[in-house]
């Protein structure tokens, strides 16, 4: 338990801190946890009952000191979209149904974390997890717009969802509109020109007041509703092992994709302030806290970048600002959650709405598409893949692009044909570095990738032509082709074999094949696959240079039947 480590070592000056940090956190997550709880698909309360257990979890086995972790409208949308069908099948009590899921995906992450499998936030290439990061911000946003202005939500995709939303203009409820709008408006200047006030306790406190003053609620405005004052657990009863098997995949979903966001959050956290986290103990503390919030009877929990930006922006030093909401959270729902019952539910929809326009966030498109068209492509897939099939589906079509990515990437290796300065010290690509000159009769090349089966063609490829341009460029053959093997990490039997075709197929045409720098797990593997005895071990070279001045050396010969 990471807090074993730093509370011993606990500053009394930084008490005073973390208490500010930790009221700053409560005033925001009081009420967008009721928010997100709407988003759940949950009664307002079990968003706060969400919170107490999980924050105080992750401060005693989280490895970071500025993450919080606790509700996010990211797992909440998850946890509806996997919940909402079990409701549909079984009847069974949607609350008991999200607490279930919760404990599900803690006791996914804690056996995940006890096998080391903190890899998984990889499953996601970045420029996916961008795409469908937006995706899922719009999807939200859309979701909350009938509340908004006072309509019915309808079924289909969100495209669909934004389309009858905006055609059903004339139902609208212009009240509900007024104040939706009016509380968007100010959430917003807030945060452009106020951003250290807690704009959604702001917002939630003026919109009950109003509410209250004007009876809003006689005049057709939807309000929250009664809400109790303590806890009032539902029984839990109705949850069967089929269920919980039907919950799997949703949970591994919400695995992935929060545990993708929140150690994302947590290593920039940690490179700003220079320590390290454990994406494996982040796996623990994140069941631990998923696990709490479920026992409540809340929804999963994952990272907050919202959260966690204004404990820090407010001075927070450690995990001891979770301690103190914790308990402020615990003291709001046993002394005063009935004060939210005037709280409209247009209020609630434009807190969601604000806290999701970061993820919004087209540019990170705009720099992709300027970046590397490829991965521009692959995020607009993983957006549309949510806006029109889902966030379950969405999820899975961006592991689909993230696993086409890396293929990609892996089947169009970087080959570069290297150079030598004037010295014949010094080796470099010769497109980054012009004034070095190619080896006269000798061709250096350096493939930039693993050799495994993924890219074994288009390394024969690469080589191949190289070769031919070297004879346009020079009129005749390279008698010695050198394979600079530095930037080759790992080969396989699929890669070795390629390596064989090529030493073959120039051996034919009069070119000897000579390999420099191959690390130690490369010549390992040619050993184990009697690839070394037949490549030779004189033409296994521990440099370039050993490697150029061995084939200036000696004539080209064709290699013996032996070796072929």
């Amino acid at each position: 338990m990471p807090v074993v480590g730093w509370l011993p070592t606990y500053r009394r000056a930084w008490f005073a801190a973390d208490v500010l940090a930790g009221l700053t956190v409560w005033a925001l997550i009081v009420p967008e946890s009721m928010a997100y709880a709407g988003v759940a698909g949950v009664p307002v309360q079990y968003g706060l009952y969400a919170v107490p257990l999980a924050v105080l979890g992750y401060a005693i086995f989280g490895s970071s000191r500025q993450l919080f972790v606790g509700p996010s409208s990211t797992v909440a949308a998850l946890s509806a979209s996997t919940v909402a069908p079990i409701v549909v099948a079984t009847g069974a009590n949607v609350v008991v149904l999200t607490a279930t899921l919760a404990l599900v995906v803690g006791v996914l992450y804690i056996v995940g974390g006890l096998l080391r499998l903190g890899w998984v936030a990889r499953f996601f290439a970045k420029p996916v997890l961008d795409g469908f990061i937006v995706g899922l911000g719009v999807f939200i946003a859309v979701g909350q717009l009938p509340k908004l202005v006072g309509v019915e939500k309808t079924d289909g995709n969100t495209i669909r969802q934004f389309i009858a939303v905006i055609g059903d203009v004339g139902s609208w409820d212009w009240l509900t509109v007024g104040v939706g709008v009016a509380s968007l408006a100010i959430l917003f200047v807030l945060a452009h020109y106020l951003p250290k006030v807690p704009g959604a306790l702001v917002v939630s406190v003026v919109a009950i007041a109003i509410t209250q003053l004007f009876d809003l609620s006689h005049h057709g405005l939807a309000i929250v509703g009664p809400i109790p004052t303590g806890f009032q657990f539902v029984p839990w009863t109705g949850v069967t092992w089929d269920a919980i098997v039907d919950m799997l995949p949703g949970a591994l979903a919400i695995l992935i994709v929060g545990f993708a966001e929140g150690v994302a959050i947590a290593k920039a956290y940690a490179a700003k302030y220079e320590y390290r986290i454990d994406p494996n103990q982040e796996m623990l503390a994140y069941g631990v806290a998923s696990i709490g919030a479920g026992a409540l009877q809340g929804y999963t929990v994952t990272g907050s970048l919202s959260k966690s930006a204004a404990a820090d922006t407010a001075g927070g030093k450690t995990p001891v600002a979770l301690a103190v909401v914790s308990g402020m959270v615990l003291l709001t729902i046993l002394l005063i959650a009935g004060v939210f019952e005037y709280l409209p539910e247009a209020t609630l929809a434009a807190i969601v709405i604000a806290a999701v326009s970061g993820m919004i966030d087209f540019r990170k498109l705009r720099r992709l598409r300027d970046a590397h068209v490829v991965d521009f492509w692959l995020a607009v897939g993983a957006l549309a893949g949510v806006l029109v099939l889902g966030i379950l589906p969405g999820i899975v079509v961006g592991v689909v692009l993230s696993l086409v990515l890396f293929i990609h990437r892996l089947d169009h290796p970087h080959v570069a044909q290297l150079g030598r300065n004037k010295e014949r010290t010094q080796f470099g690509d010769l497109d980054e570095h012009p004034e070095l000159s190619a080896v006269p009769g000798i061709l250096v090349v350096r493939f930039d990738a693993p050799l495994i089966f993924a890219n074994a063609d288009a390394f024969t490829d690469a080589i191949e032509d190289a070769v031919d341009r070297a004879q346009v460029r020079d009129g005749e053959l390279p008698t010695t082709v050198v394979v600079d093997l530095e930037a080759c990490f790992e080969i396989d039997v699929t890669g070795v074999d390629a390596l064989l075709h090529v030493i073959r197929l120039l051996d034919q045409k009069g070119i000897e094949v000579r390999l420099a720098r191959a690390k130690a797990p490369i010549r390992a593997v040619l050993e184990q696959l009697g690839a070394a005895a037949t490549i030779g071990a004189d033409h296994l070279h521990a440099t370039i240079a050993a490697a150029v001045d061995a084939a200036d050396s000696s004539e080209a010969q064709p290699r013996s039947e032996g070796n072929d």
